[in-house]
């Protein structure tokens, strides 16, 4: 009888497991689409000259980017520098921004490279960078907010799963090496 009662509690287990899956397939299938397409859109820059591929250092992906105005500064951005910035960030097909600190309306963000919810490929593309660089960007969602996407307080999408993420940044200022 005990075997008996074993095994039912684990199949109720098994069948419980089985079914919490069921609205992350669901999930995963509502953006099926929109991961390709995001998917596709990456893949295009490897083909055009503008775009230089860059490799993160943790070799989780790479991003693109492209120099729209090469600065005159000199002294590297190190993975523990502060930096301040001024930066615009969109999804593909899109024009309206998700996020702006853009000049005159803003003064720049300050943060530190290392900073555990700065993205890897921010990471990456700064410590490239140096003081005047203005780049544009792209992030594969592996090195951005990956199949989970970002919600405000709400709980509304802010940037959805598998979203490859565009940026136009430009270092105003290293504040601290």
């Amino acid at each position: 009888m005990k075997k008996y009662l074993f095994f039912v509690w684990m199949m109720i287990g098994a069948l419980s497991f089985t079914s919490c899956g069921d609205d992350d397939d669901n999930n995963a299938t509502d953006y099926e689409a929109w991961r390709l397409e995001n998917e596709e859109a990456m893949n295009r820059l490897t083909y055009d000259p503008d775009y230089t591929r860059l490799a993160s250092p943790s070799n989780m992906g790479s991003i693109y980017y492209k120099v729209l105005k090469e600065g005159e500064g000199t002294e590297k951005i190190y993975y523990n520098s502060k930096v301040k910035v001024y930066y615009t960030g969109t999804l593909i097909n899109s024009d309206t921004p998700f996020e702006s600190y853009e000049p005159p309306y803003n003064s720049p963000v300050e943060f530190t490279v290392s900073t555990a919810s700065l993205r890897e490929g921010w990471k990456t593309a700064l410590q490239n960078m140096k003081v005047g660089d203005r780049w544009e960007i792209w992030i594969p969602h592996a090195l951005g907010y990956g199949a989970v996407g970002s919600k405000d307080e709400s709980g509304n999408i802010i940037i959805p799963p598998y979203s490859t993420l565009i940026f136009e940044i430009e270092v105003a200022e290293i504040t601290e090496q």
